[in-house]
């Protein structure tokens, strides 16, 4: 039995070593403005532009666009979120909040779109006043992928 036990204990710590590792996030850099955003690590950079930035993970999409209207405040990010989500036609959102992290704040809704789950989120720049949102796709039944948008979200930042 220990001679089992001793076999099986080098593989049960290497698996949970990557198993770790295939967890830690990433953080990548949208260079025109300055805006860092941490993601899961299995992303990649699909489309990195002067007015958008798009990355695909395992189950989940993001993407970022330059809000090509005129600047909004942050009192303003909830009704414009809102009213873009209308435009995109997201079925079913069942939740909106505010949010502020550090020197970006906005707005962001959760909805339906083509049978995705859709967070949509206005976000302000809060130095720069830059206004863009974010796009990020997933499987309904994810609640892993839920917890990962949000987490996304509240890690955007400026790069030192």
């Amino acid at each position: 039995m220990k001679t089992i036990f001793r076999m099986l204990l080098p593989l049960a710590v290497i698996s949970s070593f990557f198993a770790f590792t295939s967890v830690v996030d990433k953080t990548y850099y949208w260079e025109q403005y300055n805006i860092e955003i941490t993601v899961p690590r299995d992303f990649k950079i699909v489309k990195n532009t002067s007015n958008e930035f798009e990355m695909k993970g395992d189950g989940m999409e993001l993407f970022m666009y330059i809000w090509n209207q005129k600047k909004l405040a942050v009192e303003d990010m909830d009704e414009a979120t809102v009213e873009l989500a209308k435009e995109l036609k997201l079925q079913e959102v069942d939740e909106e909040e505010a949010f502020k992290n550090g020197d970006f704040a906005g707005y962001y809704v959760e909805g339906f779109k083509d049978g995705d789950r859709v967070m949509l989120a206005g976000v302000v720049d809060l130095k720069s006043r830059t206004n863009f949102f974010i796009v990020i796709t997933f499987d309904d039944k994810d609640e892993e992928a839920e917890k990962e948008a949000l987490k996304i979200l509240e890690n955007i930042d400026h790069k030192d």
